[in-house]
């Protein structure tokens, strides 16, 4: 079974996710997001960075999102939501994957952080002048590639939609889903409604 270092609504939500939708067998080590446990030399081993998502499989550490999901899904989901790289459908999946951790939810988590999140003397206001100014522009970008399909690959959902939908998350709260972006909006609400995704958020 794999260790998963959690903190609630963090980005390892979205590896949680993708384990409850898979059914990968999964315990929780939580850690409070800004904390002094993030630090401790104990953590630091295994995340040098001191941050989440970090997993442990028979020991064996990992950590950055993308690497993590690709890993799990090569070894324990047997595809499930990863296309074969060397498909185009898998390298769509891993160009969405990668978008949705940069530029989309670094930008959004940028705003959100410079913009009163941390304290006072770490905030960069020119990073939520930047954000600012490119936000509404990452958003378009996925609401125009969903056209009519019901998840970003077409008609089944991926591990695309689970780094997506995270910054997308952020971005509806930042206001940047509205209504002229109507297929987003729809997409957050089919994602939101997976019983997956809610066991997710609310551990």
């Amino acid at each position: 079974m794999i260790t998963i270092h959690h903190s609630p609504l963090s980005r390892s939500t979205r590896v949680v996710w993708f384990c409850e939708e898979t059914g990968i067998d999964y315990r929780l080590e939580t850690v409070e997001m800004f904390s002094a446990a993030m630090k401790r030399p104990e953590y630091l081993a295994i995340n040098p960075l001191g941050k989440v998502p970090t997993i442990e499989d028979d020991g064996f550490v990992l950590w950055e999102t993308g690497a993590i999901l690709q890993y799990l899904d090569a070894k324990y989901g047997h595809g499930q939501l990863i296309p074969a790289a060397h498909t185009r459908e898998g390298a769509l999946a891993r160009q969405w994957m990668e978008y949705g951790e940069n530029p989309l939810t670094v930008i959004m988590g940028e705003i959100v952080a410079h913009g009163g999140a941390l304290p006072e003397t770490r905030r960069i206001p020119a990073l939520v002048d930047r954000g600012s100014d490119i936000a509404g522009e990452l958003v378009d970008v996925v609401e125009a590639a969903l056209e009519e399909t019901s998840w970003i690959l077409g008609d089944d959902f991926s591990a695309a939609d689970i780094m997506l939908v995270f910054g997308m998350m952020i971005a509806d709260h930042l206001g940047y889903v509205t209504d002229n972006t109507p297929r987003l909006r729809a997409y957050l609400d089919r994602a939101m409604a997976r019983p997956a995704f809610q066991k997710a958020v609310a551990l």
